[in-house]
């Protein structure tokens, strides 16, 4: 027999005793000074088994109490699940929102040149923007070696177009080479890409002069030269100096002023195909 079974039968018993002695308390009340010792002797009894009524209620009272206390308890978790998700939300909204008021920014700051504002839609396995794919392409003027730029800085230029997207190669790429000139000197060099320094979002500032007298934090922006990248966007800053091993030249690295682990919208400057 279960004991769930068991404690029902005792209720049953209590229950019924409980009557039993109120009823034999109503018929001693009703009479004389035996009734009164009749009714002394069975109070404490009455009081007892009472005792035992009212704690085997609140025994099952208790369980009761606990199913609405775990049902309360999974409400809430599931209520903190939700407000954790909204604030996931709200955050992914936030960084987007400041994403595309930098873009705004930019393409205010770029009102002299024809722009129009892009979203990667693919990129090359791993962490690094070397290569990547845009959303937008031949429909919308963009042709092949069109200067592609951030809010912060050059990314790169356009190698491959097709109808609604275009392919971007960035400057941190082995395959890439930028005409740079340093802000501060106005020395000319070149920024390449280099494997062993991509992905430390690094790129090499080479041909510099033994009289260039860089320092580190020296801006670098495109010089203009070459025909490709328009003068004057921001490639990084120089983060170290070093000479060449037969001591002719030197050459610098330059931390790149893009982020090339996190590029969600670019801007695409438009030549109109004068670059192809």
């Amino acid at each position: 027999m279960g004991s769930r079974k068991k404690l029902t039968i005792l209720v049953l018993i209590v229950t019924v005793v409980i009557f039993v002695m109120m009823a034999v308390s109503f018929v001693a009340r009703s009479s004389s000074a035996p009734g009164h010792i009749v009714g002394t002797v069975v109070r404490p009894v009455q009081q007892f088994f009472s005792g035992i009524g009212h704690g085997v209620s609140g025994f099952f009272r208790f369980f009761g109490d606990m199913k609405d206390y775990q049902t309360e308890n999974l409400e809430l978790k599931d209520n903190v699940a939700k407000l954790e998700e909204q604030v996931r939300s709200l955050e992914s909204y936030k960084q987007e929102n400041e994403r595309l008021r930098q873009l705004l920014e930019l393409k205010s700051r770029e009102a002299e040149r024809d722009t129009v504002g892009c979203e990667v839609i693919a990129k090359d396995p791993g962490n690094w923007f070397y290569t990547f794919t845009i959303d937008k392409g031949s429909e919308a003027d963009i042709s092949v070696n069109d200067t592609v730029i951030a809010a912060q800085g050059l990314v790169g230029r356009v190698t491959e177009v097709g109808l609604g997207w275009s392919k971007v190669l960035s400057i941190i790429d082995v395959e890439s080479s930028v005409g740079a000139l340093v802000s501060r000197t106005q020395d000319f060099a070149i920024v390449d890409g280099e494997l062993s320094l991509a992905d430390k979002g690094l790129c090499k500032l080479s041909y510099v002069t033994t009289g260039a007298h860089l320092v580190v934090g020296d801006a670098v922006v495109t010089s203009g030269l070459g025909g490709v990248y328009p003068e004057g966007i921001l490639i990084g800053t120089v983060s170290e100096i070093q000479n060449d091993s037969m001591g002719y030249s030197r050459y610098a690295l330059v931390d790149t002023a893009v982020d090339f682990e996190r590029i969600r919208e670019v801007m695409v400057i438009r030549s109109h195909g004068s670059h192809s």
